[in-house]
């Protein structure tokens, strides 16, 4: 029973415990970061500290810099929704191996809604930190801003088991500028038991851990068979939202279900591509015949996950992330438990039916801060980490790993069962950024014209033909004050 393995997968948040173009495909990388337990390390760290055993250092800072006298503290910052337990155990590890160097990390870690005001602040007074942790699609702006170090020399020292689309999206002018840590596959989550209630047991696959891939013609008799199975109540077969960018991604998957590309050059092509025009005419008449809800325009992305708990929906936005979190709410019996699966978003590109799925990258970046002393010791820590495996296990495990070597060891695949389905899902993957100057600027932009879609005070090419412009005035702003590409 599927419910039973979920056991399994809720040991991704805890496992320090106990431990719409661009598609590439997954790199078979010859390193494989074993997959032991954090326990085994602490005790290891105990032993060390014991003064048995000395916890392990890299030879020398990556690029052969001279190491800075300590003592130097660095301050690591992130935002990332995962287990303390897991970055505390990274940072004590490395503090412990530096104790007689005099190096030490600080940990502040705080709730992704405070990440603009506290990097404004730092920067405001100069008092960035050394290391972020975040994810990418926010990291960047700061890459064009100046604020973000190159770390190319690290990140090349990787990549060969790195899986491509973790390594090129945090990429600007080829230099990187993160190291991915973990990845996180944005698709959707559905009910199977509604399914088989609908009579659409067919389309869910036998193993239970396989994404479903679905023909975009299949999807349309997915939603009209849900829409006469929630007929006369008060749910409806998938949540559409437009009301604000919070889980915009979901929205950019539909946007590109007929082929088109919201991105073209550097810039938003959403307003002149006609598949992309043609798909948010496609959603609109979704909502017209009862195959969503009917107040897309209203509708937040926060909402409908709530609604898919309580049974008022089939289908819902997740990522891997989220879809991680609902197993572990359902497990603990905060609603009611259900066969949970996850699924791509169908597309039908030039008459072939494939598949895609949007990708958030959450990585290490060094920041410039100004201070040399704390960025070498980042560098340090960026090194260390990449070579220590526990820790890194632990981290790439908080979603989907950005290392193959870590995604493809049986021993972490036997705690994780799924990770086989999204190593084969890399073909399908695409970078919903665009890579572009401004993308978190851009997507003020795009809401504001899908509720008027919605709400039917534009049509579909008007509403994205204007936020079209909108954004690539945004994108152009931050070309040309980009640090890095001038």
């Amino acid at each position: 029973m599927k419910r039973k393995i979920c056991l399994v997968l809720a040991a991704i948040m805890s496992v320090s415990l106990c431990a719409c173009s661009g598609k590439g495909e997954a790199s078979k990388g010859t390193s494989a970061p074993g997959a032991s337990s954090l326990e085994t390390a602490e005790e290891e760290k105990t032993t060390a500290a014991s003064g048995s055993e000395t916890p392990s250092q890299p030879a020398a800072a990556a690029g052969g810099e001279k190491l800075p006298s300590g003592p130097v503290e660095i301050q690591l910052w992130t935002d990332f929704t995962i287990d303390d337990n897991i970055l505390v155990h990274a940072v004590d590890g490395f503090n412990e191996a530096y104790k007689d160097k005099g190096y030490t990390v600080v940990l502040d870690k705080f709730a992704g809604s405070e990440r603009s005001a506290k990097m404004a602040a730092a920067i405001e007074a100069n008092q960035l930190p050394a290391l972020f942790f975040s994810a990418w699609f926010t990291t960047s702006d700061f890459v064009h801003q100046g604020y973000v170090a190159d770390i190319s020399d690290i990140a090349a020292a990787v990549k060969e088991d790195m899986f491509p689309s973790a390594y090129e999206a945090t990429q600007i002018d080829k230099k990187s500028y993160m190291i991915g840590l973990y990845q996180s596959y944005f698709g959707m989550m559905y009910n199977g038991d509604m399914f088989r209630e609908a009579g659409l047991e067919s389309y869910i696959p036998e193993d239970e851990n396989a994404l479903a891939y679905w023909t975009l013609d299949e999807f349309d008799e997915i939603l009209t068979k849900l829409k006469d199975y929630f007929g006369g109540t008060e749910g409806y077969p998938m949540g559409l939202f437009a009301a604000s960018s919070q889980a915009d991604t979901f929205m950019l998957d539909w946007l590109c279900m007929y082929g088109g590309n919201m991105w073209s050059d550097g810039k938003s092509s959403a307003g002149s591509d006609e598949n992309v025009v043609k798909a948010l005419d496609t959603m609109i008449q979704w909502m017209k015949d009862g195959k969503v809800n009917s107040n897309v325009a209203t509708k937040d992305g926060t909402e409908v996950a709530p609604d898919f708990k309580n049974g008022l929906s089939a289908i819902c936005s997740a990522q891997i992330s989220s879809y991680n979190s609902t197993i572990r709410s359902m497990e603990a019996g905060e609603f009611a438990e259900c066969d949970l699966r996850m699924a791509a978003v169908p597309v039908k590109d030039g008459g072939k039916d494939t598949s895609l799925m949007a990708n958030y990258i959450y990585g290490a970046s060094i920041l410039e801060n100004g201070k040399e002393d704390e960025m070498a010791v980042a560098r340090l820590f960026l090194t260390w980490l990449l070579e220590d495996k526990e820790s890194l296990t632990a981290i790439n495990t908080n979603a989907f790993p950005c290392f193959s070597g870590i995604a493809e060891d049986p021993a972490v695949v036997a705690d994780h069962p799924m990770y086989p389905a999204y190593t084969e899902a890399a073909p399908f993957i695409w970078d919903f950024t665009g890579n572009v100057p401004g993308y978190v600027s851009t997507r003020s932009k795009l809401f504001p014209q899908l509720q008027a879609a919605f709400s039917g005070s534009k049509t579909a090419a008007q509403a994205l033909e204007d936020y079209s412009k909108d954004a690539n005035e945004v994108i152009e702003e931050y070309t040309q004050n980009s640090l890095v590409l001038n």
